[in-house]
């Protein structure tokens, strides 16, 4: 009976260590650590990013109904900022499936890297994306546009970026 007992203990430890794994975030920051920065530079191509920067995190950014363009980067700007970024890769837009106000969504990378040579596109949080509504519309004519407003939640792909000078 002890054995028995050891052995259950044992696969409940291994099911409780493992519930977090697979394509889930951790919501809170857990990559590596820059001091502060007073401006971020928006970046909406993978292409455009010089090639000294490295990317340190990648995210998805909810945001509620009713944020303009403006709100939005401000938003993510600070975050950045924050975080020691000096630099935010935004990708693709979609209406989010559930109003849930504003949160940031991390999903690594374990290490930083050359976003130029290594950048493979939007791999994380499959999951996530997949159960998302339509496409938004949020680029350059967009981004920081205070007369722009979106009536509807928001999911949008991001990634903060250090670049060495």
């Amino acid at each position: 009976m002890g054995k028995f007992l050891r052995l259950a203990v044992l696969a409940m430890s291994v099911l409780l260590l493992t519930a977090g794994c697979g394509d889930k975030s951790s919501t809170g920051y857990s990559g590596e650590k820059y001091p502060a920065t007073t401006k971020v530079i928006p970046t909406f191509l993978p292409d455009q990013v010089p090639v000294n920067c490295r990317v340190f995190s990648h995210m998805f950014v909810f945001l509620p109904a009713g944020s303009t363009g403006q709100t939005i980067a401000t938003v993510v700007e600070k975050e950045a900022k924050a975080h020691g970024a000096d630099r935010v890769l935004i990708g693709d837009t979609r209406q989010a499936e559930d109003d849930n106000g504003q949160r940031f969504d991390y999903y690594g990378p374990a290490q930083s890297y050359n976003c130029r040579d290594k950048w493979c596109g939007w791999k994380f949080g499959y999951e996530t994306w997949s159960e998302q509504g339509d496409w938004v519309t949020l680029g350059y004519r967009e981004w920081g546009n205070s007369s722009v407003t979106f009536d509807v939640p928001l999911i949008m792909q991001a990634a903060f970026l250090r670049c060495q000078e």
